[in-house]
């Protein structure tokens, strides 16, 4: 809550006048009401408003009636809120002989009516909490008065004066900064991907009509077409890596693996007019790292103990021997339904695309964003209205591409902070590295946490490391709780 202790706003009151226009009230005025105590707090789309008005120094004749509706303004509206009546002896009187009192007390906006009690110290308690559908926007809020010093009800003539400011810290986007990433000099990609190839036993040449090969083969020749057909990339190099499972004696699946990779390669090579250095070849001979990751998401029992075998120092065959003695009814599964899609063959397609201008990257990030470099795509988030939906999609495209970049995660993470998406920003600032404009972000993220400790001592951090946006940031919460 923010409390202005002892705020004494000094409203002019008239004594024994009739007319309400603003030059008769202050030239009348010989009194004065204090506002002690002020303290205000917002929160969303409520606001709480509590003071105390000092009746000490004012006097009024019988007869007199001084009405002040304090007045909230926010998002280009202004709400008033109960009226404070504060009437004469001889007024106070007339008001509950007549009626009017009781009548008062069946409207919507009750007011609150004091009798004022000359030549004694008088103090009335004000609260209300104000409370619409949607929340408050505005970073600051403005509490006012509007006083009618005779009693009237001439709305055209009523003072407005201010009370005081509310602080929406809620509303508050503390600055942050986009990174613009640097340029790639050169910019090597590459498509991967797993063809499952049969062979007869203990056999290493490719039988294109085996089985599914036909439709494995066409998975890679598609790959490469991809590549080869596109005009804007250059293919450095075309690699075949083949692995074999852990059944059977580990030296034939060295060879196995080894020979049917290097077949692999021969075959695809002589279906292109490319040259013969760009193709390579390499092996595995048994795949214990995908054994373990199709073990560990199986239902198999006593996966853990399996998993612990493999990653065991025994030789390969004592590993596979071992969980066959152990666990038969596991090895059952095993062979059945783990091994066989441990014999792959891993295909990659490595090229470089050239540079791109603005207008054409534009065009790239529809169809192929991972040709473009991260600067590309930041010069054309450039080109956008800033906190945008097609804005935002650039940074969350970028970093798609490069989950793994801190600028990407840093630029995807200030993204995510603009449209408040708390728990994404949390995601992207854990891979966005420790710069200045990264602290300044995690700060920002603890203010939307509303952890102002933690952000103040992230915008100091940020600030120490040359941040001016954190160096403000830090002003702005320096005496928030």
């Amino acid at each position: 809550m923010n409390t202005n202790s002892l705020t004494r706003i000094i409203i002019s009151c008239l004594i024994g006048a009739a007319s309400c226009s603003s030059a008769m009230a202050q030239k009348l005025a010989s009194g004065a009401v204090a506002i002690d105590n002020l303290k205000t707090h917002v929160e969303g789309n409520k606001v709480d408003v509590a003071f105390s008005l000092n009746l000490n120094n004012l006097k009024l004749k019988a007869e007199q009636q001084l009405v002040f509706t304090p007045m909230l303004a926010a998002d280009g509206d202004t709400t008033a809120l109960t009226p404070i009546i504060i009437n004469g002896r001889a007024k106070q009187i007339r008001m509950e002989r007549s009626g009017e009192l009781a009548a008062m007390a069946n409207e919507a906006q009750q007011p609150l009516v004091i009798q004022r009690k000359n030549g004694t110290e008088q103090s009335v308690s004000y609260s209300q909490t104000i409370t619409r559908k949607r929340p408050f926007e505005t970073e600051h809020l403005s509490l006012l008065t509007a006083q009618d010093l005779c009693g009237c009800g001439d709305k055209e003539n009523l003072d407005n004066l201010p009370i005081g400011t509310i602080d929406n810290i809620g509303a508050w986007m503390p600055a942050i900064a986009f990174v613009k990433p640097a340029a790639e000099a050169r910019k090597q990609r590459a498509e991967k991907g797993e063809a499952y190839l049969s062979f007869r036993v203990n056999k290493t040449d490719i039988v294109a009509d085996l089985f599914d090969n036909a439709r494995e083969l066409a998975k890679i020749t598609k790959t490469i077409d991809l590549v080869r057909n596109d005009k804007n990339v250059q293919i450095t190099g075309i690699n075949i890596h083949g692995f074999a499972s852990p059944d059977g004696p580990y030296a034939n699946n060295e060879r196995l693996a080894r020979e049917r990779a290097a077949a692999l390669k021969s075959y695809v090579a002589q279906l292109y007019p490319i040259e013969a250095k760009l193709f390579s070849s390499n092996s595995t001979p048994e795949d214990w790292n995908g054994f373990r990751q199709k073990v560990q998401k199986s239902q198999l029992a006593n996966k853990d103990e399996i998993i612990k075998i493999s990653n065991s120092t025994l030789a390969p065959d004592d590993k596979d021997k071992r969980i066959r003695q152990l666990y038969p009814q596991e090895y059952a599964v095993i062979l059945n339904d783990i091994y066989p899609r441990l014999r792959h063959s891993d295909y990659t397609v490595s090229y470089t695309v050239r540079p791109f201008s603005v207008e054409e990257a534009k065009q790239i990030l529809k169809t192929r964003p991972q040709q473009l470099s991260l600067q590309e795509m930041y010069l054309v988030a450039q080109t956008m209205e800033a906190g945008s939906a097609e804005f935002n999609e650039v940074f969350d495209i970028a970093v798609r591409m490069f989950p793994d970049d801190p600028i990407a995660n840093l630029n995807a993470a200030c993204a995510d902070l603009q449209r408040r998406d708390i728990a994404s920003a949390e995601k992207h600032l854990q891979k966005a590295g420790n710069s200045a404009e990264a602290l300044n972000a995690r700060g920002t993220l603890a203010v939307l946490k509303k952890d102002y400790s933690l952000a103040r001592q992230l915008f100091a951090e940020a600030a120490a490391a040359g941040s001016a946006d954190a160096k403000a940031n830090a002003e702005r919460i320096a005496n928030t709780k």
